[in-house]
C-alpha cells in the first residue's frame, strides 16, 4: 500500500536526504542573501522539439498495411508473434498508439488469411486510459496473449499483466489472468508485493518476496475470488479498478509468519500475558549481532476488555529469554488497526494502518535499545495517502528525528499519470526521551511530530 525511511531504519533514510540538502541556517542564509543580490534574468530556454515516438520497424508488410487501413490515425510501437489459438496458425498482437505519442495506446490482434496476408481480427479498448507515462508490451507464448503495462507512477502496483486466451477452439478471446507486482517502496515496513489470479478457476496467491533488510520473510497467501462472467478481450477496460477482488493488496497481518517464534519466548509469553494471543511478531538482533529479540503484539482474548499492546523480549546467552518492555495500548483511537512489527538493521519499528473515508492512514514508530539503557523512541513518520475516482493518487508523508529534531514533510501527487512533488525541512523542539514502556502509540502525544503543517 504505502513512503521517507530507510527500511525499516527511517531515520537514516531522512538523514540521507537531509545530508543532500542545505542545513536549516544555510538554507535560509542563501535565500535571504538572493533576496538582497537579484541576480540577472536569464537568457529564454529554447523551445525544445517533440520527439517523435518510434515507429516498429519489424511488422511484417502486410500486417503494416491491414493497420494503416483499419487504424488510418495511429502508429504500431511494438508487437509480439507467436500461437495464440491454434499450432498451425500465426497470430499477431500489435501495440498501436496514437500519431505523435506513445502512451493511449490499444492493442489490435492479426491473424494470417488464405493468402498469407495478415488481417486485423480485433481491437482492443485504451489501455492505462491518461497515463502519459505508463508503457506497455505484448507478447504471445503458451497460448496466451500477455499485455505488460508498466505504471511508474502508480503507489498500488507498478508493473500489472493482462492474459488473454481461449478455452475451445470456438471460443472468444477472454480475459484468463492477470499478474501484478509493486517493488519494495520506502515505508515503515517495506515489501515487495505480488500477487497472480486465474480468472478461469477464482485461484490467487499472494507473495510478500524477502527484502533486503528482511531477507527471511517471503511469505504466501492461497485465497480464491468469485469467478466473473467471461470477459472479452475487445470489452475489456485496461484499468486496475476494473478488476477490484483479483488485484485487492491483502494486509501483511494476512500472512502467516515465516520465522516460527522462539519456544522460550512463547514460554515468556504466555506466563507474563496469561490469555492473550500472539497476532504478529518479529525477531532480530536489536542490541548486538549475536542475539536474536523477539517483539510480539499481544492481543486479548475476543469478547474480553483491553487493547493490544506490544511485548518486547531480550535474548539472554544461555538462550532463554526475558521481558524488557511492555508498551502501553497500540490502537488508541484506532480501533481496526492493522498493527505489524519489525525489527531489522538495529531497530524495531511498529507501524499501525487504517483505512477510512479520507484515505489510508500509515503511523510509523521507530526504537532503539543499547546494550545499557531502555529502550526508547527516537522516530516517528506518518502517511496520508488516497485515490480518487478519476485515479489520480494524493500523499502526505511527514518524518520527525526526536534525536536531532529534523523534520521532513513531504507531499507527492500523481495526477493523470504525472508525479508531483514538493517537501520542506524544519526542526522541532526535542522532547526528553520517551521509552517504550507505557508508551501509548497515539499520534496525538506527538502532535508537533505529525502534525501536517505544510501546504505548497
Amino acid at each position: 500500500m504505502i513512503s521517507g525511511m530507510h527500511r525499516p531504519g527511517f531515520l537514516s533514510h531522512h538523514g540521507a536526504r537531509a545530508a543532500r540538502a542545505l542545513p536549516a541556517a544555510a538554507l535560509l542564509a542563501a535565500l535571504l542573501a538572493g533576496c538582497a543580490v537579484r541576480p540577472p534574468a536569464p537568457p529564454p530556454a529554447p523551445v525544445a522539439r517533440r520527439v517523435e515516438p518510434p515507429t516498429d520497424p519489424s511488422l511484417p508488410a502486410s500486417a503494416a498495411r491491414a493497420l494503416a487501413q483499419r487504424f488510418a490515425y495511429m502508429h504500431p510501437i511494438g508487437h509480439g508473434a507467436g500461437h495464440l489459438q491454434v499450432d498451425d496458425a500465426d497470430d499477431l498482437a500489435v501495440v498501436l498508439a496514437p500519431i505523435g505519442q506513445a502512451n493511449d495506446a490499444i492493442v489490435a490482434l492479426l491473424v494470417t488469411g488464405a493468402g498469407g496476408d495478415y488481417r486485423v481480427v480485433a481491437a482492443s479498448k485504451v489501455v492505462a486510459p491518461g497515463c502519459e507515462t505508463c508503457a506497455t508490451t505484448v507478447d504471445i507464448a503458451h497460448h496466451l496473449l500477455s499485455v505488460h503495462v508498466l505504471h511508474p507512477s502508480d503507489p498500488e502496483f507498478e508493473r500489472i499483466t493482462y492474459q488473454f486466451g481461449y478455452r475451445d477452439t470456438d471460443d472468444g478471446l477472454r480475459l484468463v489472468g492477470v499478474t501484478a507486482a509493486q517493488p519494495a517502496g520506502d515505508d515503515p515496513i517495506a515489501h515487495s508485493y505480488a500477487l497472480s489470479t486465474n480468472l478461469v478457476t477464482g485461484a490467487r496467491v499472494d507473495t510478500l518476496d524477502a527484502t533486503q533488510s528482511d531477507p527471511s520473510r517471503r511469505r504466501e497467501l492461497r485465497t480464491t475470488v468469485p469467478l466473473r462472467p467471461a470477459i472479452a478481450f475487445d470489452a475489456f477496460a485496461f484499468t486496475p479498478q476494473a478488476l477490484g477482488p483479483e488485484l485487492r493488496r491483502h494486509p501483511v497481518a494476512a500472512f502467516e509468519p515465516a520465522e516460527p517464534l522462539p519456544a522460550s519466548a512463547a514460554a515468556q509469553l504466555r506466563t507474563h500475558f496469561a490469555g492473550m494471543a500472539v497476532q504478529a511478531y518479529s525477531t532480530g538482533a536489536l542490541r548486538t549481532d549475536g542475539l536474536r529479540d523477539v517483539a510480539a503484539v499481544m492481543t486479548p482474548a475476543p469478547g474480553t476488555d483491553g487493547e493490544p499492546v506490544l511485548a518486547l523480549l531480550f535474548a539472554q546467552g544461555d538462550g532463554g529469554m526475558r521481558l524488557a518492555a511492555t508498551s502501553g495500548p497500540l490502537t488508541h483511537n484506532c480501533r481496526g488497526c492493522d498493527v505489524q512489527v519489525q525489527i531489522a538493521h538495529k531497530a524495531l519499528v511498529v507501524q499501525t494502518t487504517v483505512a477510512d473515508t479520507s484515505g489510508t492512514h500509515i503511523v510509523g514508530y521507530q526504537f532503539v535499545a543499547p546494550r545499557s539503557g531502555a529502550p526508547r523512541l527516537v522516530g516517528v513518520r506518518t502517511v496520508l495517502a488516497s485515490r480518487d475516482a478519476s485515479g489520480d493518487s494524493h500523499r502526505y508523508v511527514n518524518t520527525a528525528n526526536l534525536v536531532t529534531g529534523d523534520k521532513l514533510d513531504v507531499i507527492e501527487d500523481v495526477v493523470h499519470g504525472h508525479r508531483n512533488r514538493v517537501e520542506r525541512a524544519s526542526k522541532v523542539a526535542l522532547r526528553p526521551p520517551i521509552a517504550l514502556a507505557g508508551f501509548a502509540f497515539d499520534p496525538a502525544k506527538l502532535d508537533v511530530e505529525t502534525r501536517r503543517d505544510f501546504n505548497p
